[in-house]
């Protein structure tokens, strides 16, 4: 591969360095001394002539489909010299041109270059710095909190997921050196057997939360926010790290939110990235399913970040744990629950909905809901359960004009939490709030009044209002 540089200024000698082209026959063409003189020393071929003024050919430098031309120039009527004596030479080799001048004009008069401001480049890495700066700046703040309690304790709402379990533990061991006692907790429970298997595999250490546990500590909550905890009488927090719609956040002392990013662990991925901190494969592993899992591997709320943090953390993360993992999601009783489902469902136009009663694990319907919005024509898929303490009803939507959170929010918050992305949300109900509005309980009175609810957005679901539907079978 030959390499022939052309122009004059301080940014020649930055091209040709950011080529990593060991093996090119490289040459520069320049009437700048000074240039030449700091290519001194280097194995490439150094030409004292105006590239305006003579061909490629004089000094036998001639290039094929497999070379580069590239030219650098800072002035215009010298570059438009340089680009018309190159047009009048038919050069096969692709030609790049880098200038500060304005290149819109430059590109409609030469089409044939592919020309790039220099100062867009410049601006691109002036950018990139200030976003490191900015994570560095986070990650410090953060160090100053919790240090200065001496003691932290990182709140998983609900039952723990792989992002959140993902981000309090990368937090976690990114903090250890500024504060050895950090307690990673939990509210609900260990529902499904993948987010067990992870706990189990990559040694997270977790506990159930108890309130004492917050006394004097730094309290942290990460992939939630303190709206998620309403229906638990409220959590204050210092620190608030999160990927959801931004909500009411109260008082705290730091918060990041980035409801653009498909994952928390992806904000957690960059602390690391960006502060320099040397990453363990188990925080890398962690992270990585926890970025795979709530985006459903780069197909789900997908943001440039993920993509860059995905590739960050692949060659780091330990693949064969992560399918292991992975094949543990379903057990066998998840079965029957399909079964019901699909016995019960009720689909009209581009929505389906099933109501499959009483479960032990609510996250059942997680995995039904994942399975209608797979069939061909369902733009909805809206799966609901109960237990004795509350009803649970996860949301599943194509994205497309759509946003599953903001219709789960609207129709349910008044009875509980609701929330969630454009096509993924959830919403849980306490019992006693539903009764005030259900003179029985029974699984058809459940049903009738979720159809109810749900029809004054998901107008497919109108034509079965009025109908009585039986009873899931167990």
């Amino acid at each position: 591969m030959r390499i022939v540089l052309m122009g004059r200024g301080h940014r020649m000698v930055d091209i040709l360095e950011s080529f990593h082209a060991p093996r090119a026959d490289v040459a520069v063409i320049s009437t700048d001394s000074a240039t030449l003189q700091a290519l001194s020393g280097r194995p490439i071929r150094r030409v004292a002539a105006d590239p305006a003024a003579t061909t490629l050919a004089e000094h036998g430098l001639a290039v094929g489909p497999n070379d580069l031309l590239l030219v650098a120039e800072y002035e215009e009527l010298p570059l438009r010299a340089i680009l018309t004596n190159l047009v009048a030479q038919h050069p096969a080799a692709v030609t790049l041109v880098f200038t500060p001048l304005p290149v819109r004009e430059l590109s409609a008069e030469f089409p044939d270059f592919l020309i790039r401001s220099d100062r867009s480049l410049y601006k691109t890495e002036m950018r990139d710095l200030i976003r490191r700066t900015g994570s560095q700046q986070k990650v410090n703040a953060i160090r100053r909190i919790v240090k200065e309690a001496g003691k932290a304790v990182v709140v998983i709402w609900g039952n723990p997921d792989p992002d959140a379990l993902a981000a309090a533990f990368g937090l976690r061991e990114l903090l250890l050196p500024d504060c050895p006692d950090f307690t990673i907790s939990y509210m609900g429970e260990f529902t499904r057997p993948e987010n067990a298997a992870m706990v189990s595999m990559l040694k997270i250490p977790t506990v159930r939360h108890k309130t004492e546990m917050n006394g004097g500590a730094a309290t942290i909550t990460v992939d939630a926010q303190p709206s998620f905890f309403s229906a638990t009488g409220g959590v204050v927090f210092d620190i608030i790290i999160d990927h959801h719609p931004a909500t009411v956040l109260g008082p705290h002392r730091f918060s990041d939110v980035r409801p653009r990013y498909g994952s928390t662990s992806t904000i957690l991925t960059e602390y690391y990235r960006d502060s320099g901190v040397r990453m363990s494969r188990r925080v890398a592993t962690a992270l990585y399913y926890g970025l795979k899992a709530d985006t459903a591997n780069l197909t789900r709320n997908v943001s440039d970040a993920d993509v860059i943090a995905f590739r960050y953390l692949h060659p780091r993360a330990d693949t064969n744990m992560i399918r292991t993992i992975e094949l543990s999601q379903l057990p066998l009783s998840t079965l029957d629950f399909f079964q019901i489902a699909i016995a019960n469902k009720k689909i009209s136009s581009d929505t389906a909905f099933a109501f499959v009663g009483t479960v032990d694990n609510p996250d059942i319907c997680v995995h039904i809901a994942d399975f209608f919005i797979k069939l061909s024509g369902i733009s909805w898929a809206v799966v609901a359960c109960r237990t004795p303490e509350k009803i649970v009803v996860v949301f599943r939507s194509d994205g497309f004009r759509k946003h599953a959170g903001k219709v789960a929010e609207t129709v349910f918050i008044d009875y509980g939490t609701a929330g969630g992305h454009r096509t993924m949300a959830r919403a849980e109900l306490p019992m006693d709030r539903v009764r005030t509005e259900i003179v029985e309980t029974t699984d058809v009175a459940i049903e009738t009044w979720l159809l109810g609810k749900l029809a004054a957005k998901l107008k497919g679901l109108t034509k079965f209002l009025g109908t009585s539907a039986p009873t899931p079978i167990r």
